[in-house]
């Protein structure tokens, strides 16, 4: 080979040089692309929160007047055994809407309802289940409330029915006596602070408790005297509540009964300082949130009789011949407590018909535990208690609903950490389709019977119950105790290194490729210069 055509070992070294530049090149754009275009959205994908669309203007509007698409109408059947008359029907109803929207005139509509009177048909209307006024001729008007009935007796006399007064006052009788309670919530806006009720829950629990402070063996009727005279307090309440009920026994605990000053008259305000009740609570378990329970105490023999108990009086022991006296205390928001003069006798046996007064009580006392009856006096009728009841905890749990999704809004939109999963969206969406369908058998006339009120009731428990899952998610929870600040720290010794290197090199090929075109600028200069000369 001649000199000539051998190649230079300028040329080799250039030649190498610029396919180790390009390989070089082809590296760091390749890390810097793989980083933009793959990492970047890799990472941002995978620490973006997830927020699903909540219909927030639809609930903000709900909660700024949840009673807008509500108008709850309750059905009257009006029958007469004397006088037949033949616009009765039109004539109450006239009275009735004319005194609910005077009313409503006078404070402002709270909660759209009214009472549609209706013609009594032998054969189609059930007393038990269906709100019925009954017109009886009598020397004085007034009215009256049979127990276990839905009915109303209005006794009128002729002098009413020529002045033509009968109408006025049976629809101010359903209104202000049969629906005092509707009147008073949704009409009036009137909410009854009630510091004795416990917290409404579809599922409670009862406890049955005799505390003796001796040690001496006893036993009890128990289950027969439940079975008897508490089971059809239960089968009663069981559209508004279920319970589940336990009983026993315990020994050497009397809630230090021998702390309690000597008095002729104790009220539970002043043994609330003395009793303890807090021991008695704890050794109960159960899965139900609530609970009402029922002790009854005896003294131990130390304590000897309780001299201010001196009221009530029942046989304890078929074989003592001594009488038991006994007194019953309610105490608010827990329970019962039945405490009992004289201390138990060894071997002793708790008859029936003690237990039947003490559980007797205990039913009556029920009933205010549970918010369905507020005054002491006597229940006139225990199932249209119950039906106001319903309906009244139907509209609370449409509101309680409500102001939950409000919650879970604000809170969402306060906090754009917090991730909302498609599981809040999905419970969100059943609580408001849910609500819909409670709206329509409330709003529909037709309806109006006590086997409605008891489905909108089950739906509107089952309602509070999915709004308060969502606003509960535990993802969300958990999410804010992984805020955005903790992700970077979390993330950033894996990506720093990363970062550095990558954008090191790019600036530093940058650089490599100013410093070459300067140098080829500055050669072609230089060439320029030569042959200028």
């Amino acid at each position: 080979m001649d000199e000539k055509d051998r190649p230079c070992g300028k040329d080799v070294a250039q030649g190498s040089g610029q396919g180790t530049s390009r390989i070089r090149r082809l590296v760091v754009i390749s890390f810097v692309l793989l980083y933009c275009l793959v990492g970047v959205p890799l990472w941002y994908r995978l620490t973006t929160i997830y927020r699903a669309p909540l219909p927030s203007d639809y609930i903000r509007d709900l909660h700024s007047d949840p009673h807008s698409d509500i108008h709850l109408t309750i059905p009257v059947y009006v029958r007469s055994d004397v006088y037949k008359f033949p616009d009765i029907n039109n004539a109450i109803q006239n009275q009735a809407d004319a005194l609910l929207q005077s009313v409503n005139s006078e404070t402002g509509k709270k909660v759209q309802w009214s009472l549609q009177i209706l013609p009594f048909e032998d054969g189609k209307v059930d007393l038990e289940q269906d709100y019925v006024v009954t017109l009886v001729l009598d020397e004085f008007m007034g009215l009256t409330m049979p127990q276990l009935s839905m009915e109303t007796i209005v006794f009128y006399n002729d002098k009413s029915v020529v002045n033509n007064d009968l109408p006025f006052f049976v629809a101010q009788a359903l209104i202000e006596h049969t629906f005092k309670p509707e009147f008073n919530r949704f009409s009036k806006g009137r909410i009854e602070e009630n510091n004795m009720a416990v917290s409404y829950n579809p599922e409670m629990h009862i406890s049955i408790s005799l505390l003796t402070g001796d040690g001496y063996p006893v036993s009890w009727a128990i289950e027969q005297s439940v079975r008897e005279y508490f089971s059809p307090v239960r089968d009663l309440l069981s559209p508004v509540v279920n319970f589940t009920v336990d009983t026993g026994i315990e020994y050497h605990n009397d809630l230090n009964l021998q702390s309690i000053p000597n008095s002729d008259s104790i009220s539970w305000e002043d043994l609330s300082h003395t009793l303890d009740l807090s021991d008695l609570s704890s050794v109960n378990h159960y899965k139900e949130h609530n609970s009402i329970d029922l002790a009854i105490v005896f003294p131990s023999q130390n304590t000897g009789p309780l001299n201010f108990i001196n009221d009530t009086a029942s046989t304890i022991s078929d074989e003592a011949d001594s009488e038991s006296i006994w007194r019953s205390f309610l105490v608010p928001q827990w329970g019962v407590v039945v405490l009992n003069k004289n201390p138990l006798p060894a071997n002793a046996y708790v008859t029936e018909e003690y237990l039947s007064l003490v559980l007797s009580t205990f039913s009556n006392d029920l009933f205010k535990l549970l918010g369905i009856t507020h005054s002491n006096e006597e229940l006139n009728s225990p199932l249209s208690q119950i039906g106001s009841f319903k309906r009244l905890m139907i509209i609370e749990n449409l509101e309680t609903s409500i102001t939950t999704l409000s919650s879970l809004v604000n809170m969402t939109n306060n906090l754009q950490q917090m991730s909302i999963p498609k599981e809040v969206l999905e419970d969100v969406n059943n609580a408001l389709s849910l609500r819909l369908q409670i709206i329509r058998l409330l709003n529909n006339p037709e309806l109006g019977s006590e086997a409605v009120w008891n489905e909108a009731l089950i739906l509107s428990n089952e309602l509070v119950k999915i709004c308060e899952r969502a606003f509960f998610n535990k993802e969300m929870v958990q999410q804010m105790f992984f805020p955005q600040e903790h992700k970077i720290a979390v993330y950033l010794p894996l990506l720093g290194p990363i970062t550095v290197v990558t954008f090191t090199g790019f600036i530093k090929y940058l650089k490599d490729v100013l410093k070459k075109r300067e140098k080829n600028e500055k050669n072609t200069a230089d060439l320029k210069e030569e042959k200028a000369d």
